[in-house]
């Protein structure tokens, strides 16, 4: 006994030196563990932390461990209701931009998520870049480094489909790339009230020295105070400078032009108005440029020559501002046209104009006349198309043909006729009270034609059924008289139809490298 306690008493202080050493070793571990995580940049604040608006600019507030920052890039997820990915960290369909210190290089997600757009903006410069989420203004961004803080703003802009509530997260990487991924966390919400939508431009692509542009945008919340339209080079992604932008101002008819730097407008013009505004890069021409308000819609009709030192391609962009100033921006291209030389006299052109349509009531058609007139000596074949515009997700909407040919040869006012047609609901059937009626009446007829006939004990049988017979026919037939019971066409059948409403019709007349459009307004009742 003595001799197993003397055993344990030699062990255990032995045993007790191994602990000693283990506990002292993980607890460096532990420390090497906290060292080495603290080495990642962790996001201190992102101001506004809440808000709403179209267009913001957000300023993200970063802090380092060392005295010096050695923070290589800073990126903000403005999310549409999902967590950022866990893999690549960008998700499809958001708003997600980087910013690498060093160059000041910012990138914006693509559409369908996974990488950056190969377009970057430069921060400071008037560039910008654009996904169908948002754009980044980048002369309205920039980096400040203070001691070990690093504080961040991006500019942002956002589009009518971005609308809505999201929700901000922040990412940053040292210098050896070592990005934290942990803290992919929330740090603040943002509503995005952006409502006017840029819906089509026509023709978005052709080339010319001149062009009547014809641009579709709605707004399903306000009226639409200002329409915008910009054509730039392709390889120019500023958001004005050295471009032909153009605004229209529905309430006072006023035609605006960027100044060639992009910064500011000049004194405008009246739609209707003989003296047309100029830039180095296009005309813009009172007679001609015009604009219709439909329902929720608004049809802008841009009339322009272009400059010879502006030939080559062109990218298309739209905008607009509602009536409570709310902005809604993007740099994403909408179409493309290649300005060509001018021509020394006016190229032979034709217009279209229309007459409004109104359906009377669902399942029913009405058409409009389309008129083709000829200018400048035009002589030539024109093809008509048109296109159905209205709202989303629609089940059923209006169709678009032309009654005879679709071209025609133009020498002078020319006519043809387009038709809109509806669809209705499929036709019901409904048991018939009048055939009802008829079965009763007959089976009393003849009740009454061979009674006189059958032998005598066997006419109050026969006579007894048919009445039956007629009693029930007429009850079924009064029946249906009252209640017209409804008999499905089909199991699983769904009574799709036309919806009432308000429409747009783009009629596109197209003649070689002259292409021209007319909205017609399509009202179903």
């Amino acid at each position: 006994m003595n001799n197993c306690y003397v055993f344990i008493s030699t062990f255990w202080p032995r045993s007790a030196v191994k602990l000693s050493h283990m506990v002292a070793v993980l607890f460096m571990a532990l420390s090497v563990a906290l060292t080495v995580h603290a080495q990642s940049v962790n996001p201190v604040s992102i101001s506004p932390s809440s808000g709403s608006g179209s267009e913001q600019p957000f300023i993200a507030t970063y802090a380092g461990p060392n005295s010096e920052m050695d923070v290589q890039s800073l990126s903000l997820f403005i999310m549409n209701g999902v967590a950022p990915d866990s893999e690549s960290g960008l998700s499809a369909n958001e708003c997600i931009l980087n910013y690498t210190i060093s160059s000041g290089v910012i990138q914006l997600v693509q559409d369908a998520g996974g990488a950056f757009l190969s377009t970057t903006a430069i921060a400071g410069t008037a560039q910008t870049v654009s996904n169908s989420q948002c754009t980044v203004l980048a002369n309205l961004s920039s980096v400040t480094i203070s001691g070990n803080s690093v504080t961040v703003t991006f500019y942002v802009t956002f589009t009518a489909a971005f609308r809505g509530a999201k929700q901000l997260y922040l990412l940053a990487g040292n210098q050896k790339d070592d990005i934290n991924t942990d803290l992919l966390t929330q740090v603040g919400s943002y509503n995005v009230t952006a409502s006017v939508s840029s819906l089509s431009i026509f023709p978005s692509s052709g080339s010319g020295s001149e062009q009547t542009f014809t641009a579709v945008y709605s707004d399903t919340t306000n009226h639409i105070e200002s329409a915008f339209l910009n054509l730039k080079s392709s390889a120019n992604n500023t958001s004005a400078a050295n471009a032909c932008k153009l605004r229209y101002d529905l309430g006072t008819t006023d035609i605006f032009l960027v100044n060639d730097d992009g910064t500011d407008y000049g004194s405008p013009i009246t739609s209707g108005s003989a003296t047309p505004l100029s830039n180095r890069q296009c005309t813009v021409y009172g007679v001609g440029t015009s604009a219709t308000t439909f329902g929720n819609y608004v049809v802008v009709y841009f009339n322009v020559s272009f400059a010879t030192e502006f030939e080559g391609e062109k990218e298309m962009t739209m905008g607009g501002v509602d009536e409570t100033g709310t902005p809604s921006f993007s740099n994403r291209s909408v179409g493309t046209y290649r300005v060509a030389a001018p021509r020394p006299t006016p190229a032979p052109n034709f217009t279209l104009t229309n007459t409004a349509v109104s359906v009377a009531q669902v399942g029913l058609s009405a058409t409009s006349t389309i008129t083709i007139t000829p200018g400048g000596g035009f002589i030539g074949s024109v093809a008509l198309t048109c296109t159905v515009i209205g709202p989303a997700m629609l089940v059923d909407p209006p169709t678009c043909a032309f009654i005879g040919p679709t071209t025609l040869s133009v020498t002078a006012e020319t006519t043809a006729t387009l038709v809109v047609n509806t669809t209705a609901a499929p036709a019901m059937a409904f048991h018939n009270p009048l055939q009802q009626l008829i079965v009763a009446a007959g089976s009393i007829t003849v009740a009454a034609l061979l009674f006189p006939l059958l032998p005598i004990r066997r006419r109050w049988q026969t006579l007894l059924s048919l009445l039956m017979l007629a009693i029930i026919a007429g009850a079924a037939g009064c029946g249906a008289i009252n209640s017209r019971v409804i008999t499905p066409i089909g199991p699983g059948t769904t009574n799709a139809s036309t919806a009432p409403g308000n429409y747009i019709v783009a009629v596109t007349g197209t003649s070689g490298a002259t292409t021209t459009t007319t909205a017609v307004s399509v009202t179903v009742k």
